[in-house]
């Protein structure tokens, strides 16, 4: 009786001990909620400093030639560190710049551009590069546009291009020099770079002045370039500046100045002496010309050397001329051959060198 009692007692004690581990199963106790990794906000990164330009360009418009054009780009620091703005290099010398070397978070420096337009005319386009500690955007570039006009106007430029000048011809330009403020002025002095081309300076009224440049007919054959110097009473336009290119040739032309023949075999040349294709080899051609006009006429033309014969035609009457040397293949030799083919004009006698060689 007793032992069956305590069997009875552990058997109820199992049953409820079971009972109750099924219902926790079903019933899970409460726990804190758990916020998924992918939606954990990122840490911030630090922005550092971050260069902020709102306008990178600046129009001036028209200004009188002379004048300083000064504009300030504001740079704003849009990040959370100090902006260092390290380089600000102009693209040429007239362009002068300041700025502030540092810009607090929040704040906004400047950068001051001076363009100076003393030696400008016309259209101008002046960049200015920046440097910044800015890491994202470490550069970026400003730029200032203008269309400069001249207290004193050179008309039609201040630069003449004579082209080509044959020798004898005297070409000239002129330049019209306009006061376009109404200022009367005079030229006091001119600096010439080319002592061999002459000038004049003519007044032609209180606010005009006239100035030419002519090409002598005795000029030397080659480049023509006169720079000028003027300057001037005009309080606003101390100095102008004018040139003038060009070059000169003499109308007589010969081409080539050497004639060439390739080397060639005197056994090849002596078994297709018929051939049409030996035939150009054989023969070499002089061009002599007139340019200016219908004067050129050839009298003779021959050769140093016995086996070149030479035979020539008019191409334009009295003006250009086409002079055939041939090598005779009778006549030839093995060896290097060194001669003169003489061209006899009315105007000049022309000596042209020929050489080759058979072999």
């Amino acid at each position: 009786m007793k032992w069956s009692g305590c069997i009875m007692v552990l058997a109820a004690a199992a049953m409820i001990a079971g009972c109750t581990v099924k219902q926790n199963a079903k019933t899970p106790q409460a726990s804190a909620p758990v916020t998924p990794a992918s939606a954990a906000p990122a840490p911030k990164p630090s922005a550092g400093p971050v260069a902020s330009v709102e306008n990178t360009s600046y129009k001036a418009g028209n200004v009188r030639q002379g004048e300083l054009i000064t504009h300030k780009f504001f740079v704003k620091n849009t990040g959370d560190a100090v902006l260092h703005i390290k380089r600000v290099q102009p693209s040429c010398g007239c362009t002068v710049t300041k700025w502030d070397h540092e810009v607090a978070p929040g704040k906004t420096g400047t950068i001051l551009a001076t363009v100076h337009t003393d030696n400008f005319m016309g259209p101008i386009h002046k960049t200015v590069f920046v440097t910044t500690d800015d890491p994202h955007h470490p550069s970026f570039q400003l730029s200032i546009t203008a269309d400069v006009q001249a207290i004193l106007n050179i008309s039609p430029e201040p630069y003449g291009q004579f082209g080509i000048v044959y020798t004898g011809k005297t070409p000239e330009k002129e330049f019209t020099i306009h006061s376009t403020d109404g200022t009367p002025f005079q030229i006091t002095q001119v600096q010439s770079q080319n002592g061999k081309l002459p000038y004049t300076v003519k007044q032609e009224n209180p606010t005009t002045v006239l100035f030419k440049v002519k090409v002598p007919p005795d000029y030397p054959v080659g480049p023509i370039q006169g720079r000028f110097v003027l300057d001037t009473t005009h309080p606003k336009a101390r100095q102008l500046h004018l040139s003038v290119f060009g070059t000169e040739r003499n109308p007589l032309t010969v081409w080539p100045k050497e004639l060439v023949f390739h080397g060639l075999s005197l056994d090849y040349i002596r078994k297709n002496a018929g051939n049409p294709s030996l035939t150009a080899a054989l023969t070499g051609t002089i061009n002599v010309s007139f340019q200016t006009a219908p004067k050129l006429q050839i009298k003779s033309v021959r050769s140093s050397l016995p086996f070149l014969h030479t035979t020539f035609n008019s191409t334009r009457p009295n003006q250009s001329y086409s002079i055939q040397v041939k090598i005779d293949p009778a006549r030839v030799k093995v060896g290097r051959f060194d001669g003169t083919i003489t061209i006899r004009t009315n105007m000049k006698t022309i000596k042209v060198p020929v050489s080759g060689q058979i072999f």
